[in-house]
């Protein structure tokens, strides 16, 4: 520490940034790994990975580039914002909101893909089939995500015996 005079008194001063070393960090491994950078008996880091991984690819590669990154990029946004309006986004929601995502984004495309060949045109109407299909199975697909999301909502709060109700035994109300 040093002193400097100010109005006639020794003070103390602070040093400056400049002066200062980098202070060296120990290396700590991350939360559920090994010091050597393995994962850790019992971490929970990579529950839900796979899972995770194979839901994505239903929906598309993020990182592919072109048509296909288009695609797959539209289908993650429409599955994030239909799971927000859902009840529950237990797996098998997921797994439908997923399905339906990924059909609502090549509806997108193939009507998009219908306007550039012209409406009109034997290709265009090739096209406009394709989407007509692709928004035909979205629509199905979101009544049964809507309705597995219900079910589930209503398993989460305890009021539904699932299993009755799968197997017409019984009923939900």
């Amino acid at each position: 520490m040093t002193f400097e005079r100010s109005h006639g008194k020794p003070r103390p001063t602070l040093p400056r940034a400049s002066d200062l070393r980098p202070a060296e960090a120990e290396a700590k491994p991350p939360q559920g790994r090994t010091t050597g950078g393995h994962f850790a008996a019992g971490n929970r880091l990579g529950v839900g990975a796979r899972w995770k991984a194979t839901l994505k690819k239903a929906l598309g590669s993020s990182g592919a580039t072109g048509e296909t990154g288009i695609v797959a990029a539209d289908a993650s946004r429409v599955m994030l914002h239909v799971l927000r309006s859902l009840p529950s986004d237990a797996a098998p929601v997921r797994v439908m909101v997923a399905i339906h995502a990924r059909h609502v984004a090549l509806n997108a495309f193939f009507t998009a893909k219908a306007e550039q060949a012209g409406m009109d045109t034997p290709q265009g109407a090739k096209f406009l089939e394709i989407a007509d299909r692709q928004s035909q199975r979205a629509e199905r697909t979101l009544v049964t995500a809507l309705d597995v999301a219900r079910v589930h909502a209503s398993r989460e709060k305890g009021s539904v015996d699932v299993h009755a109700l799968v197997f017409g035994k019984g009923d939900p109300e």
